[in-house]
């Protein structure tokens, strides 16, 4: 059981780890200064918290990975062809980050999103039923599916990475926001198409 200085500690993370990303959502810089001016404290008072700002982005990267893990693991459903669970998978995805652009821009920024093969892993049954891939070395053992194809769910899992990306990128950055469920709809089923799905 955690003591009320422990609770106070994380409570304080949480609100930080907040404001930070609302400072990021409206498109400003993100700085520990600034992020402790928007809680009423002061920088020094912040760092007992978080050690640099390096931290504090790796913590939110972390955070956001897990959540958008979770959102897609909740739409995986064993029934259903694999082009039907491909489009409700990658509109999990979608939905996401659509309702957390600043995070999802945090996340999709970062040099090394480690965890990205949690957010990718329900995807793996799905491409693995796919046409085979062609030989591909040294595949990570998450890639491995029993029963399918590991090149082919490699493969399709960071295909349908930089698709996301891209259809998100358009959506949330570009000239084109409103389009992005119709650009997804037509990039997956383009996908399928590649994999034989």
């Amino acid at each position: 059981m955690s003591t009320p200085r422990q609770r106070y500690r994380e409570q304080v993370r949480r609100e930080i780890k907040q404001a930070a990303l609302a400072r990021i959502g409206e498109g400003e810089p993100l700085s520990l200064t600034a992020v402790a001016r928007r809680l009423g404290m002061t920088g020094p008072a912040l760092y007992k918290y978080f050690a640099s700002r390096d931290e504090l982005l790796a913590e939110l990267v972390r955070d956001g990975l897990g959540e958008l893990a979770a959102a897609v693991r909740a739409a995986a459903a064993p029934q259903g062809g694999p082009r039907e669970r491909l489009h409700t998978l990658a509109r999990a995805f979608y939905d996401w980050a659509v309702a957390h652009p600043g995070l999802f821009l945090l996340v999709s920024s970062a040099p090394t999103p480690a965890g990205a093969e949690e957010v990718l892993r329900p995807f793996l049954p799905v491409f693995a039923q796919g046409r085979p891939a062609r030989a591909v070395d040294g595949l990570p053992g998450w890639a491995h599916v029993p029963g399918g194809d590991p090149a082919a769910a490699l493969t399709g899992a960071v295909l349908v990475w930089t698709r996301l990306q891209g259809v998100l990128s358009v959506e949330l950055r570009g000239p084109f926001a409103g389009i992005g469920a119709a650009l997804l709809a037509a990039e997956i089923d383009a996908l399928a198409d590649t994999m034989g799905l």
